[in-house]
């Protein structure tokens, strides 16, 4: 029987392979390259898409089951979460801290 825990095992195997990860395959996540494009619905979509068509057993959830969201801490900070039912995955933080390292924010103002 496939339950919440062995579906969340699934992504999280999906989220650590890199992309093409396997030998002719297309499996995996490219979740660097859609953490530094600017936060989209056409970004978002087309991640969800990848992992659709990666793990097919998802096709059977809703949109509003299988989403991604953001949530924002402090003024320079925004989280980003895959959420599967009731399950919020972090897929990374959007923050300009790292030291050595020059960056472009997309959101500026």
């Amino acid at each position: 029987m496939i339950d919440a825990p062995k579906i969340k095992d699934m992504i999280d195997h999906w989220l650590a392979t890199p992309p093409n990860g396997y030998f002719g395959q297309s499996y995996g996540a490219d979740v660097r390259t859609m953490l530094l494009r600017e936060l989209s619905t056409d970004n978002a979509d087309g991640f969800l898409a990848q992992l659709r068509r990666d793990i097919p057993l998802l096709n059977q959830l809703s949109d509003s089951q299988l989403s991604i969201n953001t949530a924002t801490a402090g003024y320079d900070k925004l989280y980003i979460y895959l959420s599967v039912g009731g399950i919020d995955i972090e897929l990374g933080e959007s923050t300009t801290e790292t030291v050595d390292q020059d960056y472009y924010n997309v959101r500026a103002q």
